[in-house]
């Protein structure tokens, strides 16, 4: 008896393994990088990235529907790097978003171009200045691209199989 429940043991993680997340239900838009024999460009390198709607999960395999396709794309558990599932398009994250990285790109920007003996144009007597200012601006045209163009959030769904 002993022998027999130290096997059922040994079976129930794959078993459990096997099953996608509860998260994974039909409707929902997900994100699938699947594993490409090729190297690809520009990246992700050697990963295909397919965006499809979730028509069923049934055991190993992810049904999805692909806009463009006249079927279901049927992908097997085992193939799927990495699988992703949208939050939808959130015009205040893609704000903060490009307001952080306008920040970092305006500062850089403005401290490497800053010039003290410049007699024209802006120009700051120390560096940390002249980024200060260059983060103001760049955090201030990032929020507007991020408010103007929000791009798709998407929530990585973690699992033993990814």
């Amino acid at each position: 008896m002993r022998k027999y429940f130290f096997l059922l043991l040994l079976a129930l993680p794959s078993v459990a393994s096997a099953q996608f997340p509860d998260e994974i239900k039909p409707g929902m838009r997900v994100r699938v990088c699947l594993p490409e024999a090729r190297r690809q460009n520009p990246p992700p390198e050697r990963r295909l990235l397919v965006r499809g709607t979730v028509e069923s999960t049934d055991g190993n395999v992810l049904r999805l529907g692909v806009p463009g396709t006249g079927g279901a794309l049927a992908i097997p558990r085992a193939s799927i790097v990495r699988l992703d599932v949208s939050r939808g398009v959130n015009r205040g994250a893609s704000m903060i978003e490009r307001a952080a990285g306008g920040a970092l790109g305006g500062a850089v920007t403005f401290a490497l171009m800053n010039d003290p003996r410049r007699t024209g144009g802006p120009h700051y007597k120390r560096d940390w200045r002249a980024a200060g200012v260059g983060a103001e601006w760049g955090a201030g045209i990032g929020a507007l691209i991020g408010l103007a163009f929000p791009h798709e959030q998407w929530k990585r769904v973690y699992g033993r199989w990814f």
